[in-house]
């Protein structure tokens, strides 16, 4: 039996939040140890409330974490195992779920951050591809360009572009 089995374990919702220019939204790790130096950037999201879905647990951390209100996130895009120290010192398996969600420009606000994430998170920012292809800090998930990419190439499918019919621009069937 390995090491991880005997973890517990902590399920996750995360948010790939993305402005109409396609940056996603990262929140800095300055954990107080550090002085307040950037350790790495992280997305949006936390733990799922015992009762709460996937959904719902994303919904409730945009708005604690961001100020912004969302109705629905969709299904999730991606999944990611992995065993987390948690900032207490514990150890958990990390199950997070990641929704891609495209959003207009948004004010973020701090109103529903705890204490904790008010000690050790600093202000989101907006990172487009070519900061994520050289970040200034490690980024977390590592394959999160990757992540968007498929997001991407999702929505592509979900969304056929207009086809020409003659003159009359008609919705692909």
């Amino acid at each position: 039996m390995s090491r991880h089995a005997a973890l517990p374990v902590r399920v996750a919702a995360r948010l790939l939040l993305r402005d109409p220019d396609g940056r996603v939204l990262l929140f800095p790790y300055r954990p107080p140890a550090q002085g307040g130096r950037i350790v790495y950037w992280f997305t949006p999201g936390g733990g799922v409330h015992a009762g709460e879905s996937l959904a719902q647990a994303a919904c409730r951390e945009c708005l604690e974490e961001t100020g912004y209100a969302l109705a629905d996130p969709g299904e999730p895009l991606a999944r990611r195992q992995f065993a987390m120290r948690l900032p207490d010192g514990g150890e958990v398996w990390a199950d997070e779920h990641y929704f891609h969600v495209r959003v207009g420009r948004i004010a973020l606000q701090q109103d529903g951050w705890s204490v904790q994430e008010r000690a050790s998170m600093g202000a989101g920012r907006w990172f487009d591809a070519a900061e994520l292809a050289h970040p200034p800090e490690p980024v977390f998930p590592e394959h999160l360009p990757a992540m968007l990419a498929a997001a991407d190439a999702r929505d592509a499918r979900a969304a056929p572009p207009d086809v020409r019919d003659g003159d009359t621009l008609v919705p692909k069937k």
